[in-house]
């Protein structure tokens, strides 16, 4: 553990720190398998929904037009598992997270680090991979499996 984050290892060389432990990633997984496997899907009419192990539909999805569908629902996804771990980042080191204090001053509501009164999110509609870079530092990674016709398949993993 090095100044409160845990490191990932290769060889003895760190890689990243991240928030979670390996311990803690294992149990997420354990308790969460059936979003092992993520599988974003996209509707006739344009939405991106997140289907789980079992070809389930969940609540992760995206519709509308103008941004990264897929980089939402995956958002949504983080912000409904992880919101705890979001807080623990800094806002200005992660494009698409925000640290919002409602009881800040004005001009002061968005702030870098999160505080007790903070609601802390993502905004997946910025990018895929930025959600994929947060989600690294909190201590998962993604596979990416296969593509489909309307479909990605991803394998959630620990890092």
């Amino acid at each position: 553990m090095i100044g409160g984050h845990h490191v990932q290892t290769i060889k003895n060389k760190a890689i990243m720190r991240t928030i979670q432990t390996k311990q803690q990633q294992k149990d997420f997984l354990l308790e969460n398998w059936r979003i092992e496997t993520l599988n974003f899907r996209w509707s006739k009419a344009g939405v991106c929904r997140i289907y789980d192990k079992r070809s389930e539909p969940t609540d992760f999805k995206a519709g509308g037009h103008g941004y990264d569908k897929r980089g939402t629902a995956l958002g949504n996804l983080i912000n409904y598992h992880f919101s705890q771990d979001l807080k623990r980042l800094n806002a200005s080191e992660f494009y698409g997270l925000t640290h919002y204090n409602p009881n800040g001053r004005k001009g002061k509501k968005y702030i870098k680090r999160a505080t007790s009164s903070t609601r802390s999110y993502v905004d997946g509609g910025c990018g895929f991979d930025c959600m994929q870079r947060i989600l690294q530092k909190i201590g998962y990674k993604m596979k990416f499996v296969q593509e489909g016709a309307n479909s990605f398949t991803y394998i959630l993993m620990q890092s």
